[in-house]
């Protein structure tokens, strides 16, 4: 700790010793310092401060019947796009900023210089904002400060305008897509349902009823037939049986031809006895034969046939109508069976179309109604955003009210000179110190005996002191006697700039004595 205190010390001895440097800096560096803050324009500030109500008696009044938007949330949206470009672009027109610019260079550097220099912040008061400029005009920072609150306030009301006037656009666009797609899927679903009219969803158990009904016809006419069929069997049975009793009664009837048949039938057989086939008087006895029988058949007349007789018998003929009428009967069922075989099998073709038509059916429906609920619900939220636009016409969901105006600044705000000229001196101060500093340490002179005897490594055994007649004493008051006049010399600059800029009106007539002789 004592080595460090040493060293320090002598770091003390070697900037005092080379002292001269930093007279040198203090009177470069602080004139040229304080005249460049001297001459400093005036910056002036103005500000505004605004209160944004988002309270409304209406919200509560309108809650489910209109569109309810965040109205806290909008403020800070548009907080944070105050200093968008195109709203710098109006802040500009508004306060004839552009007047100010010759190019587009300019005028670049005029939107950069409003985007960097207006601020808007919120205070702790809720929704209380401080619009806020800084310039060299207090005209011009009144007139930004104005203009960017007017944007704000415009900005906020129009934006809420401009938002519901593109929502009822956007809806009724909507609307109107919705319901031609409506009017479409109505038609669809009509022609549909006139197309499978007898398909459709409830006609099923009508499609059932209609089966099982042909079918017990079906059934009924079969077994009506079976009947039919039955009794046309016996029928015919019956027919057949008179018809072989007429013909035993026929083989009754005898002619004058049939004892010589039995003769020629005896004689043949006679003779087959003895000879063959191909004997010629076999061959004439079966001719001899043959005639007769002929001549038999011929002598019978037709009243003596089997027909004949059967067809006297009253039995026979009922049972020839029966026969008839069972036929007729049965060719008529035969016809209704089949008539009914057809239904059944149409019915059950149309039945297993049922399900394609009822899937078809409910992708239509399910279709109709889900462009029928949007278009409903898009002319719900219509009445919403009418009731909302009337609402926002009656009154704003956020209401301003200015507490301060933007005022034309009196007195500037800035620069702060007094410490900036304390600033300079610091400075000049310090550059002072680090010249001195740096000038002991590259030329270092001995100024104790600690000192010399870490640069030589001899022990110091004595001192001589300076004295009058060797002249360093009255060198090192002459060198003390300008260093302290300096000092008081520039203490006086110092005092003078810091009295010239604490008082404005002195530093602005000397700015404008300088102004009048052409300095500045």
């Amino acid at each position: 700790m004592q080595e460090f205190i040493e060293d320090f010390l002598q770091y003390l001895r070697g900037v005092w010793l080379k002292r001269r440097y930093i007279i040198i800096a203090l009177w470069l560096l602080c004139p040229i310092g304080w005249i460049v803050v001297t001459l400093l324009p005036n910056q002036y500030t103005a500000e505004a401060r605004v209160y944004a109500d988002t309270r409304s008696l209406l919200q509560p009044l309108l809650k489910g019947l209109a569109l309810q938007t965040d109205p806290a949330q909008e403020l800070q949206m548009m907080v944070k796009t105050l200093l968008s470009r195109s709203n710098l672009e109006k802040i500009v027109r508004a306060s004839d900023a552009d007047l100010r610019v010759n190019n587009k260079l300019e005028y670049e550097e005029l939107l950069d210089d409003l985007k960097e220099k207006i601020i808007i912040d919120k205070t702790k008061r809720e929704n209380l904002y401080t619009i806020s400029f800084e310039a060299d005009s207090p005209q011009y920072v009144r007139d930004v400060v104005q203009a960017a609150l007017d944007v704000f306030v415009e900005n906020t009301l129009g934006e809420k305008r401009q938002d519901t006037d593109t929502a009822n656009s956007f809806i009724n666009q909507q609307i109107e897509e919705y319901e031609t797609r409506l009017i479409e899927a109505e038609k669809r679903l009509a022609a549909f349902k006139q197309e499978y009219t007898a398909f459709l969803p409830g006609k099923e158990s009508t499609y059932y009823s209609n089966l099982e009904g042909v079918k017990k016809k079906l059934e009924d006419t079969r077994l009506q037939l079976s009947e039919a069929e039955t009794k046309l069997t016996s029928a015919r049975a019956q027919l057949a049986s008179e018809e072989r009793l007429a013909s035993q009664q026929t083989a009754k009837v005898r002619t004058e031809f049939d004892d010589r048949i039995v003769s020629m039938q005896t004689r043949l057989d006679d003779m087959l006895l003895r000879y063959t086939d191909n004997h010629p008087d076999v061959i004439e006895v079966k001719r001899q034969i043959a005639g007769l029988q002929k001549q038999k058949d011929s002598a019978l007349t037709v009243a003596q046939t089997p027909a004949a007789i059967a067809s006297d018998s009253v039995i026979y003929q009922d049972l020839k109508i029966t026969v008839s009428q069972l036929e007729n009967e049965v060719a008529s069922l035969n016809v209704r069976e089949q008539r009914y075989k057809d239904n059944v099998s149409d019915l059950q073709d149309q039945l297993r179309q049922v399900p394609d038509v009822e899937a078809k059916l409910t992708g239509l429906n399910r279709n109709y109604e889900i462009t029928k609920s949007k278009y409903e619900d898009l002319l719900s939220r219509r009445e919403s955003a009418q009731i909302s636009e009337s609402a926002g016409k009656t009154t704003d969901d956020i209401k301003f009210r200015v507490i301060d105006a933007p005022r034309v600044p009196l007195e500037p705000s800035g620069p702060k000179r007094p410490l900036l000229i304390i600033g300079v001196l610091i400075l000049a101060l310090g550059a002072g110190v680090g010249l001195s500093l740096a000038f002991s340490q590259i030329n270092p002179v001995v100024s104790s005996i600690q000192q010399l005897y870490q640069q030589t490594g001899f022990p110091v055994l004595g001192v001589v002191s300076a004295t009058d007649s060797s002249g360093l004493i009255k060198v090192e008051r002459q060198k003390m006697r300008i260093f302290v006049f300096s000092n008081i010399l520039l203490l006086c600059c110092f005092v003078g700039f810091m009295v010239i800029n604490l008082l404005p009106g002195l530093h602005n007539k000397l700015i404008s004595i300088l102004g009048g002789i052409g300095i500045l």
